[in-house]
C-alpha cells in the first residue's frame, strides 16, 4: 500500500460518510425482501405438492373411481363370464296328473296318464299288447289314501321286450270310492309302472286331500 492510499484509508475510517438511510429501516427492508422471497418460495413448493399429489391421484383413478384405462402392450386382459350353463333335465316319460273330488267324507280320484313307453308283449305268446287303452300297457298301480287303506290294479301275465314304442294318454276314474272315517288333511299317493329301456319303471304322483 503506497503513503498516499494509507493517508485516504485512515481519514475514512475516522470520519465515515453519513448513512443514506436510517439504519433500521435499510435492516427492515432486507428483512421484508428476504421475507418475500421466502413466502414465494413456500407458495410455490406448496403448488408443486398439489400437482404431484392430483397427478399421483388421476393416475390410480378416473372420474367415479373406476381403474385407469391404460393401453400397456401385452397386459392381460379381463374376460367377463356368465354363471355355469346347466343343461336342462329330460321331462320323465310318463307323466300322472290327480283330480280329486270330495263330497263329505267319500273320496273320487280322477287320473291321467300320460307320455311314452314300450308296448308289453303277453306271456307266454310273446305277441305285442293291443294299443287301444295306454292303460292297459302298464303292468299295475297301487295307490294308497294316507288312512292306511291301499289298493291297486294288476297288469297280468306280460313282458318289457322293448320292441316298439307307444305315445299316448289316458283318463279314468279309479273304480272304488273310498270313505274317510274322521275329517282330516290326508295324502293320496298313486303309482304306475312302464316298460322303459332299462326294464319296468313306476312313476308316482301325491295331491293332499282335505276332508271335513
Amino acid at each position: 500500500m503506497t503513503e498516499d492510499l494509507k493517508t485516504q484509508f485512515d481519514q475514512l475510517v475516522a470520519d465515515p460518510p453519513p448513512p443514506s438511510a436510517v439504519p433500521s429501516e435499510a435492516v427492515f427492508a432486507r428483512v421484508r425482501t428476504v421475507r418475500r422471497r421466502r413466502t414465494a418460495g413456500v407458495i410455490t413448493v406448496a403448488a408443486a405438492g398439489v400437482l404431484a399429489i392430483a397427478l399421483a391421484l388421476g393416475n390410480v383413478t378416473n372420474i367415479g373411481g373406476a381403474p385407469p384405462v391404460t393401453n400397456t402392450p401385452g397386459a392381460p386382459k379381463s374376460v367377463i363370464t356368465g354363471p355355469p350353463t346347466v343343461a336342462p333335465k329330460p321331462p320323465p316319460p310318463i307323466k300322472v296328473l290327480l283330480k280329486p273330488s270330495i263330497k263329505g267324507r267319500t273320496v273320487e280320484m280322477t287320473v291321467t296318464v300320460s307320455g311314452k313307453a314300450f308296448v308289453p308283449t303277453a306271456i307266454p305268446e310273446g305277441t305285442l299288447l293291443t294299443e287301444d287303452s295306454f292303460m292297459n300297457l302298464s303292468s299295475g298301480t297301487t295307490f294308497a289314501y294316507g288312512d292306511g287303506d291301499q289298493s291297486g290294479s294288476d297288469g297280468g301275465s306280460i313282458d318289457c321286450t322293448r320292441k316298439r314304442l307307444k305315445v299316448g294318454s289316458e283318463t279314468y276314474v279309479i273304480p272304488e270310492t273310498h270313505v274317510y272315517k274322521k275329517p282330516g288333511t290326508y295324502k293320496f299317493t298313486y303309482t304306475i309302472s312302464y316298460c322303459g329301456t332299462k326294464g319296468w319303471f313306476p312313476t308316482t304322483a301325491t295331491t293332499q286331500l282335505v276332508v271335513r
